[in-house]
């Protein structure tokens, strides 16, 4: 039996005795979390902690943003960044609430002041980003999960150049396609040249890069009710679950090698000289012809001996027998029990 298989058994073992520990303290989890009262609605908070310029030096910092949710579709408005000496602070931050993790995504846009008016001037927007994976991995333990994301803010007038690009190339995709269809079987060379032109004019005409005017350092504050605590505490208990069926099965064949291993040892231990079975093991020994007892012993066993019917059948019928005697002699004889006449 070699190291390496003694090691992958203790391996597995320790694989699926950690397995049982974690499965044991997600169930514990699971029994805590039923016993306490926690809120049945989550929750999300927004703050802005900083605005970085981009490549635009001279660009206006926005000072307002609008937080906008898919689920629910809400908006809130961020009227200034986040004070750390004053977390509370009116317009600092957002909250919304009753999320469906599942599907909410997230979009700010930034605003700044113009005019003595504060009028707010769209500036640019961010790209839709998914709330789930600051949903999943709770922990039971921890009653809000933070975490600090950079969100890249992209002028509008950038975002509608290129999407006139793209539909421009789009329609001379779909009037090339048109034109060769309409083209005859004899005109192949036309139909190639049109389409070499059309692969040139493709590859001339290139997106224009879009550089975020301020990227904002964005901090989202997640409070998970008691059933998100619950349905995360429950996919992990079936990772967890399936993670220790595959140790149990790995342990499984584990244990199958080193014995087999074992086996090997032994019979090479042994040599090739000694056998196993001996040679005729199969040969069934016939018995001995059984000789006659004489008279008198057959005859004392078949009547006083210790197997006889005399032996055998006396101390049971004894009882019956004295009852019997007893009974007759009380049916015939009992005036010899009665008592004299009074004088």
């Amino acid at each position: 039996m070699s190291n390496d298989e003694k090691s992958a058994l203790e391996a597995s073992r320790l694989e699926v005795m950690e397995c049982e520990k974690e499965i044991q303290s997600i169930k514990s989890a699971l029994k805590s979390l039923a016993a306490t009262a926690e809120s049945a609605i989550n929750s999300l908070n927004v703050s802005v902690h900083k605005v970085v310029n981009g490549s635009k030096e001279d660009a206006t910092v926005p000072s307002t943003f609008k937080v906008h949710l898919s689920s629910p579709i809400e908006e809130r408005t961020i009227t200034k960044l986040y004070d750390p000496l004053d977390p509370t602070a009116e317009g600092g931050v957002v909250k919304f609430e009753q999320l469906e993790t599942s599907n909410a995504l997230l979009t700010i846009d930034a605003f700044t002041s113009n005019g003595e008016d504060d009028v707010l001037v769209k500036v640019g927007t961010s790209a839709a980003h998914d709330l789930l994976p600051l949903c999943q991995d709770l922990d039971a333990a921890r009653e809000k999960t933070t975490t600090i994301v950079d969100i890249a803010i992209v002028s509008e007038s950038e975002e509608s150049t290129d999407k006139h690009s793209v539909e421009e190339r789009e329609s001379d995709e779909w009037e090339d396609a048109i034109d060769e269809e309409k083209a005859d079987d004899d005109a192949g060379e036309e139909a190639k040249g049109g389409a070499e032109n059309a692969d040139e004019s493709k590859t001339t005409s290139s997106a224009k890069l879009q550089l975020p005017i301020c990227t904002l350092s964005v901090q989202l504050e997640y409070s998970p009710s008691a059933t998100d605590k619950r349905d995360s505490l429950y996919e992990k208990l079936n990772e967890v679950s399936k993670r220790k069926a595959a140790a149990i099965e790995k342990l499984r064949q584990s244990a199958a090698a080193v014995n087999r291993a074992k086996v090997a040892e032994s019979s090479e231990g042994k040599g090739s000289g000694g056998s196993a079975v001996k040679a005729g093991f199969l040969n069934k020994s016939k018995p001995d012809a059984k000789v006659a007892a004489p008279f008198w012993k057959r005859w004392y066993e078949k009547t006083i001996g210790p197997r006889s019917m005399l032996w055998v059948v006396g101390p049971v019928a004894k009882n019956y027998i004295i009852f019997i005697g007893c009974s007759v002699f009380f049916h015939y004889k009992g005036d010899f029990f009665a008592l004299p006449p009074p004088v």
